[in-house]
């Protein structure tokens, strides 16, 4: 209880863990929980670079999925630029282009309005034409009537030539509203020219825009999933921790007692090997030793090494001797210790089945168990211990290289 109280008090500290953590998950968005997990991940790799520890395989994922989360940050970096870029560059395409089609609706309703204007001048200029027509034939007409009178003549005059004034200016407006007309139609087609080719170039922005934007979604999208695999990662090396912290503390304990039980039955006359045989022919996986937890840093001593079987795998004994011990020894598992005399002896654990019986004598490469996954460990192998006078040393210096 003690122990795992400590692996739940580290734990938290490492990953900065609170008490209100389920509660302020559920309120975090998806850029909240990337920068809690960077937070937890940094805080590991801080940690392992700071114990000097063997690497282990999930030190070098955690690494790999760290390297993973910044290529892909740095890349939803990259394409949010972009999209920045490309919305503030569409933006001010947009106010043009507003601009220019406000201009140039207010340019045809002014050509509108001169065309209209020149409709009226030119129905007016008709009308004061028809108007002096009549004026000059009623004058005539009025003349060869004999009907001339000084006064009256004198105001037909003075109304022609008024008329005539009027005439004169419409005419003149005339003009001047058709080079209006024409000025303005031109300056109307440069306009709508330049509205087309801003509005292609403003399609052309939004088309990439619209890519950036794509390549944001996909980024988001990728990062989230890396994400999911990141929270996955740290509960799966978070378990791993637990594991190994069970296999130790077990292994720790049932070594002293096995310590105990070697001195109290073992023989120590008679000349200890100098040489031990493999007992199994699978690779060193684990070597002897004093060992700083990747995580914890702490220092740990492995009283054995681990040897590579698979389950089922004859376990041979490393000399002659008497088996001492055969049973469960807790976190060691199925247990195999014989005694080879002059206080020498071995020890085989985690075995899947025991093959021989305490008090049986046996011969170097006799079977005496079977490579198995008993007690605390993460796989079937072999875990094999050289002890001198019940305490521990290297098996490397009695197996032959």
């Amino acid at each position: 209880m003690r122990r795992r109280r400590l692996v739940g008090g580290l734990v938290v500290a490492v990953l900065g863990i609170t008490a209100a953590a389920p509660v302020l998950v559920k309120a975090q968005n998806e850029e909240d929980r990337l920068s809690q997990v960077e937070r937890q991940m940094a805080e590991l790799e801080r940690l392992i670079e700071g114990a000097e520890a063997e690497r282990t395989a999930y030190v070098e994922l955690i690494e790999e999925t760290e390297l993973r989360m910044e290529e892909l940050r740095v890349r939803l970096w990259a394409a949010e630029d972009q999209l920045t870029s490309a919305d503030a560059a569409l933006a001010v395409s947009q106010d043009a282009f507003t601009g220019l089609s406000r201009r140039v609706r207010l340019m045809d309703a002014e050509l509108a309005k001169t065309r209209l204007d020149q409709r009226t001048t030119g129905e007016s200029l008709r009308d004061r034409t028809v108007e002096m027509y009549m004026s000059s034939a009623t004058g005539i007409n009025s003349l060869f009537a004999g009907a001339w009178d000084p006064e009256s003549n004198s105001i037909r005059l003075e109304y022609s030539r008024r008329l005539l004034e009027d005439t004169e200016l419409l005419l003149h407006s005339l003009e001047i509203l058709e080079r209006q007309e024409v000025t303005r139609q031109q300056e109307l087609v440069r306009e709508q020219e330049r509205e087309a080719e801003l509005l292609a170039r403003l399609l052309e922005e939004q088309a990439l825009a619209e890519q950036y934007q794509a390549e944001v979604a996909l980024a988001r999208e990728q990062l989230g999933e890396e994400l999911v695999e990141q929270e996955a990662l740290l509960a799966e090396v978070m378990g791993e921790i637990e594991d190994h912290e069970d296999h130790v503390a077990a292994l720790e304990a049932e070594s002293k007692r096995i310590e105990l039980e070697i001195l109290r039955r073992q023989v120590r006359e008679g000349r200890a090997p100098g040489v031990l045989a493999w007992p199994v022919g699978g690779a060193l996986t684990s070597p002897y030793g004093w060992r700083v937890h990747p995580i914890f840093g702490d220092r740990r001593l492995h009283t054995g090494i681990d040897l590579r079987g698979s389950t089922g795998e004859p376990i041979h004994s490393a000399a002659n001797g008497t088996v001492i011990l055969a049973g469960v020894w807790g976190g060691y598992g199925r247990t195999v210790v014989v005694d080879h005399g002059g206080g020498l002896s071995t020890l085989y654990a985690h075995a899947s089945r025991i093959a021989v019986s305490e008090g049986a004598r046996v011969q170097a490469g006799d079977v005496v168990a079977y490579v198995g996954c008993t007690g605390f460990c993460t796989g079937p192998h072999l875990h094999f211990e050289v002890r001198e006078v019940g305490s521990p040393v290297d098996p490397m210096l009695y197996l032959p290289r």
